[in-house]
Parts: C-alpha cells; sequence; structure tokens
C-alpha cells in the first residue's frame, strides 16, 4: 500500500506544473518595500531561508523600487517564534511573508498580527481550505491540504509560488524553473541504491542553500522513520561537531563538486571511519539554479526508503503509539 508521504512526492511536479499555469494577485508585482521579511516555523522555516536566498539574488533593487523612493535592504528570515518575542521594529514600507501551510501555528499567525500592528504589508502562503486569517493583506495559495505529518508537496509547492513572484520581475529563474522540472520528472521517482548504515548515528550537511536542505531533510526522517538525525552547515559543522564522528557514524553531504570544504570533510571523515554518502548537485543533470532542489527530492524519497526499511509508518508522526498520542494532546 502507497503511504501517503509517497504520493505527495511522486505528484510534486505535476502540482508544480499546476501551480505555474495559476496566476499570483496581480498587486503582487505593484508593491513598493523597503524590506522583506520571511517567517516561518519548521519546514515553513525552511521554505523562509531559502525564499531569503532567491530573494536576494534575483530580484533588484530597481525592479522593486523603481521610483527610488527608497534604499531597499537585504531581505531576513526569522522564525516565528523568534519574529514575535524578539518585537522586530517594521514599518509600513515593509513586507512580511508568512508560510504557513495549515494556517494554524499559533507563533506564525502571531506573527501576521504583529506585522500588522506595525502598519506593514502582510502576506500570508498556504494551503488550499486553511481557515482565513483577517490579519493578511494578501492571500497566496499553494496546494490541497497535506494528508501525511510530513509535509513533501506544500513545502515545494510554496516554494514555486516564491519562484513565480520572483519572476514577475525577473522571469530567468522561472524559466530555469521550467527546464528544471522537465528533467527531473525523466527521472523521478529517484533511485535511492545505498541507504545509510548507522541509522541512530546519521549526520545530514549542506552548505549554502543545500544547508537548507539538510535541515529539511532532518525533518522528514525525524517525523518518517522516528530517528535521532542531526543536521549542519557544512563549515559549522566542521568547526566542532566534527569530532563526534565515529566508525559508526553515517555522513550524508548535499553539496558541490566545485565546493572544496566538502573535499575536507570528506578526508575528516574517511579518515575517522564514518561511512560517506555524498549527493552532489551534479548528479542529477539540471539547471545549476535548480541542483538544490533535486537534492531535496532525492533526500525526501530517501527518507521514505528509511521509512520502508524500519516499516514505520510515514504519515502519522507515531500517532499509532499510545504514550505519543497522549504526549501530542499534553502539546496541544
Amino acid at each position: 500500500m502507497v503511504s501517503s508521504y509517497e504520493a505527495n512526492i511522486l505528484n510534486q511536479p505535476t502540482e508544480w506544473r499546476r501551480l505555474l499555469n495559476t496566476q499570483l494577485p496581480a498587486e503582487l508585482k505593484n508593491i513598493r518595500h523597503n524590506r522583506i521579511i520571511f517567517v516561518g516555523i519548521g519546514s515553513s522555516y525552511c521554505i523562509a531561508c531559502l525564499a531569503k536566498l532567491l530573494w536576494t539574488k534575483y530580484v533588484t533593487t530597481l525592479s522593486i523600487n523603481p521610483d527610488r523612493t527608497f534604499s531597499p535592504v537585504e531581505p531576513l528570515s526569522v522564525e516565528s517564534f523568534d519574529f514575535v518575542k524578539s518585537q522586530y521594529i517594521l514599518s509600513n514600507n515593509d513586507i512580511v511573508v508568512v508560510f504557513s501551510h495549515r494556517g494554524s501555528k499559533t507563533y506564525s499567525t502571531q506573527a501576521l498580527e504583529t506585522a500588522k500592528n506595525y502598519g506593514a504589508r502582510t502576506i500570508l502562503i498556504t494551503g488550499i481550505a486553511s481557515p482565513t486569517n483577517y490579519n493578511a493583506d494578501l492571500r497566496i495559495e499553494t496546494c490541497s491540504q497535506e494528508n501525511s505529518e510530513a509535509f513533501t508537496i506544500s513545502v515545494t509547492s510554496a516554494i514555486v509560488r516564491i519562484i513565480q513572484w520572483i519572476g514577475l520581475y525577473n522571469t530567468f529563474l522561472l524559466d530555469k524553473l521550467k527546464s528544471t522540472i522537465k528533467v527531473i520528472e525523466e527521472q523521478f521517482p529517484f533511485q535511492i541504491p545505498q541507504l545509510p548504515r548507522f541509522i541512530t548515528n546519521l549526520v545530514i550537511v549542506g552548505d549554502l542553500y543545500r544547508e537548507i536542505v539538510a535541515r529539511e531533510i532532518a525533518f522528514k526522517v525525524a517525523e518518517t522513520s522516528y530517528l535521532p538525525v542531526r543536521s549542519f552547515g557544512l563549515e559549522e559543522f566542521l568547526h566542532g561537531p566534527n569530532i563526534t564522528l565515529n566508525r559508526h557514524s553515517s555522513v550524508l553531504i548535499f553539496s558541490s563538486l566545485s565546493e572544496p570544504r566538502r573535499d575536507s570533510l570528506i578526508k575528516y571523515a574517511k579518515t575517522v571511519g564514518s561511512e560517506v554518502i555524498s549527493i552532489d548537485e551534479e548528479r542529477f543533470g539540471v539547471a545549476q539554479e535548480f541542483g538544490w532542489l533535486a537534492q531535496l527530492l532525492w533526500g525526501q524519497q530517501m527518507a521514505l526508503e528509511l521509512s520502508k526499511q524500519l516499516q514505520t509508518n510515514p504519515d502519522i508522526a507515531r500517532e499509532d503509539q499510545y504514550i505519543y498520542k497522549i504526549a501530542k494532546k499534553a502539546l496541544e
């Protein structure tokens, strides 16, 4: 029987195509802003971090402020909890974009309220049929509500919406995404010939965009297989946590063949006897701008295969186990 998690993984390219044929609100292109802040928690914070990197690289100052009434500053990505608790100072020239697939996370909804109280323009990027939030000036919908507790299709759908938004200013990245989808569809689902051997001592590492991939895949492995996985930025890991590796460790690396520090990590890990699995962006043959997206899909698939190996249900977040079901109610 195919799990909802697996079905959602497989449906992603089709959903991306649907979204690309669904227009964004026309007023998005006309919003002028000094600063844009992307906000989320968990997987939604991973989306926020990717959005910040993409916006920084592909949206020019002139495109968002052609009349030069102010000088936009670099975008930010902030966790919902930090955004609310740290009392960020905002103005009516700022935009706050909150990612929340179900629209029910406490601090994400509070982030919209906080931003609205400061007079900032607020945008909610959320799943179809999530609750209406009156603190959102604009609502951008992604996909239907996920039927698995481990989110996949909603994560990538939100990313597609950001790329569409960027495409309102410059179609370069949008065109690259369309060509990437074609290449991915020819290979999908990805084959996972090698799973980590030391699954209770698994470290996932990435750099730049791929650091965010590492964080998100650590979420997926934990949520689907209940494994105590760790994730780090590549350089962060080499500055201390690397000493925790031994011959009973598996290191999964999301990087590029052109990144010298990838080679440094591999040499270190192999010297202490750790298993090394390197998933380089070049292996997928997609546009350089979207190697990280292919790596993200590979990681989703790898988490699925681990779940199958361990015979866990990737859809229910351990709610088939009484103690975890009771513990979750305590959180609520």
